[in-house]
């Protein structure tokens, strides 16, 4: 008598778990993100979570809803994945730093269009900007991982820019320059 036995396999999850942590990130960081938007309000306007979310409606200042998050789950995803599935640092931080920058340029090109070249104001479209931005960078991070290998001294060139990135976010949330990204848009707006 022969026994066939039949395995199922869950079409959720891919035998590779790097891939399932860096697309699960798109829907985690967007509500992550979005609650964001509030922390600096909810904490009395404290200087320290001001460093991390927004403090203002500029543009530049919403851009850390997706900085500050996406490098926790990056980092976090390195040390879950990293050892257990043999992943090296250089190959998982170079997609790091391929989300970081593409997911800003996403939103701020998409905000200026909307806003600038056809005048919408729509707070649908500021929370879709940060939907796409998102899927944007975590899409493109994926590929830089999945099919790109980089020597290890690349991690030097990750890790410094990464540093650059969060040093100037910090800094620019306390000494923005004057130019219009930078300005609170309800100030812009209403005078207030």
């Amino acid at each position: 008598m022969e026994v066939i036995i039949v395995v199922k396999q869950n079409p959720i999850i891919s035998k590779d778990k790097a891939q399932d942590w860096i697309l699960l990130g798109i829907p985690v960081l967007f509500i992550f993100g979005s609650l964001m938007h509030f922390i600096y309000e909810w904490s009395g306007n404290s200087a320290v979570i001001g460093v991390f979310a927004p403090t203002n409606e500029s543009v530049w200042e919403h851009l850390k809803m997706t900085f500050w998050p996406i490098l926790i789950w990056w980092i976090t995803g390195y040390y879950i994945l990293g050892k257990k599935h043999k992943i090296s640092a250089v190959q998982w931080f170079i997609p790091c730093v391929t989300a970081e920058i593409i997911c800003p340029l996403v939103i701020v090109s998409f905000f200026y269009t909307y806003t600038g070249a056809f005048g919408i104001e729509s707070l649908i479209l500021d929370i879709f900007s940060l939907l796409l931005g998102l899927a944007a960078g975590q899409g493109l991070a994926l590929h830089v991982y999945k099919y790109k290998r980089f020597s290890p001294n690349r991690l030097y060139i990750a890790t410094a820019i990464l540093i650059l990135l969060a040093i100037t976010f910090t800094a620019f949330t306390f000494y923005p320059p004057h130019i219009p990204a930078f300005k609170d848009s309800l100030t812009l707006k209403y005078g207030i």
